[in-house]
């Protein structure tokens, strides 16, 4: 079986990365980095900037590649590759949109929260964190409703 490709973003402000909780799979009701599945018809950038622009009414004004995740759900095998990004404004949380909550949380503390992430990914943030310390991105951004 073929796996399936994921983009997920990491966007960082004040020391603290943004989580989303799913509304659907993959990952429903899990926290995780934002993203999506990447078509076979756009690149991974494409992918980073439909997301923060539709999710989030952001675009973004760079990339990093950091890492690809190997995670499995439900049978199904993913390839996540994690971009760091900066975006050019506040991301905006439409509730209407993908996820069932958004939030701030440093890495060092990820591990006293009430919260489920993937292992592999609750590694990486934890490793970034320890390692260097989160970049802010551009704009400062914050999360918003959408208004």
């Amino acid at each position: 079986m073929a796996e399936r490709v994921l983009v997920w973003l990491l966007i960082e402000r004040d020391g603290a990365v943004l989580l989303v909780n799913r509304k659907r799979p993959p990952f429903r009701e899990v926290w995780v980095l934002p993203g999506d599945t990447m078509p076979e018809a756009e690149s991974a950038s494409e992918t980073a900037a439909r997301v923060l622009r539709d999710d989030f009414g952001v675009e973004v004004e760079g990339e990093e590649f950091l890492e690809t995740l190997r995670l499995e759900e439900g049978g199904v095998e993913y390839a996540v590759n994690v971009f760091r990004v900066a975006t050019d404004g506040r991301p905006r949380h439409r509730e209407s949109g993908p996820y069932a909550e958004v939030g701030w949380a440093a890495p060092s503390e990820l591990g006293e929260l009430d919260i489920q992430l993937p292992p592999p990914l609750l590694d990486l943030l934890e490793r970034l964190g320890s390692a260097e310390g989160p970049r802010p991105s551009a704009g400062g951004t914050e999360v918003s409703p959408e208004s």
